[in-house]
Order: structure tokens, then C-alpha cells, then sequence
């Protein structure tokens, strides 16, 4: 019987191991190639994730503080460049979701962003696809883990 029990636990593991969420806490730097970095302090506990952005340009530096509720409503803000930004947050598997919507001007401009660790947790991809006046733009951002 306790061989059973054993088997039964081991067969259930790597399910439990695949359904843990990636934790996305820290600080993490993108550096383009025109000196501007993005530095990005990120604290998440349990539904709870705050983000604070700060890009650094030789014009100094602006911040930018947003508290979203992974798989609740929506969270309204002001963008870097003033514009509005409703976003709402939820799981996909491993990797966060924002689904935004970008008001520019009395325009709307969808937004999906996602968000995935590597596998060794020290670099946060994130995937952007944007639509404006009927065309889509796809970016890839990597930004590493910083101590």
C-alpha cells in the first residue's frame, strides 16, 4: 500500500512543480543602445505586483509607480508621456498578461503584454504587440536581473 501511496505522489509532483507561479520580484535593467536605460523595481506578493519604471537619459530621469491586482480589475493610470492607461492583469500559465488599452489623443490603442522568466530566473522577456490605425507592432525586450 505504501508503494502505491509513493507512486502516486511521484506521478502528481511534476504537475505540482509545472502549476507554481513565476515570481517576478526585483530589479531589472534594459540598456538601448542610445545610452537610455530602463530600470524596473518590481515587487509581487501573491495578487499583489507594483512596478516602478525609471528611465534614465541624458535628459534625466522621469518614474512612474503602478499597482495592478493580478486577475482583478483593471487599473487606470498615467503613462510617462501623460497619456492614459487602463490595464488588467492575469496568468497565462508561467508568464503575467497585460491587456491595455492606451487612450493618445481620444484614440484607443490595444496593447498585449507579456511577460516570461528564463528558465535560470535572471532575465524577464517581455513581448509587446501594439495596434495603431489598423497596424500592429511587435517589440521584444530583455532586461536582466540586477543584485
Amino acid at each position: 500500500m505504501k508503494f502505491i501511496v509513493s507512486l502516486a505522489l511521484l506521478s502528481i509532483a511534476p504537475l505540482v512543480q509545472a502549476q507554481e507561479t513565476a515570481n517576478f520580484t526585483g530589479r531589472w535593467r534594459y540598456e538601448k543602445d542610445s545610452g537610455t536605460q530602463r530600470l524596473l523595481e518590481i515587487e509581487q506578493k501573491g495578487r499583489s505586483l507594483r512596478v516602478e519604471t525609471a528611465v534614465v537619459s541624458s535628459e534625466g530621469t522621469r518614474r512612474l509607480e503602478v499597482r495592478y491586482e493580478i486577475g482583478g480589475p483593471g487599473t487606470t493610470y498615467k503613462g510617462l508621456d501623460g497619456d492614459e492607461f487602463r490595464s488588467a492583469v492575469r496568468w497565462e500559465g508561467n508568464t503575467l498578461v497585460f491587456e491595455t488599452v492606451e487612450t493618445e489623443a481620444g484614440k484607443k490603442i490595444p496593447q498585449k503584454t507579456i511577460w516570461m522568466l528564463s528558465k535560470d530566473k535572471n532575465m524577464l522577456q517581455v513581448e509587446r504587440a501594439s495596434t495603431k490605425s489598423g497596424d500592429t507592432t511587435h517589440s521584444v525586450i530583455t532586461y536582466v536581473r540586477q543584485p
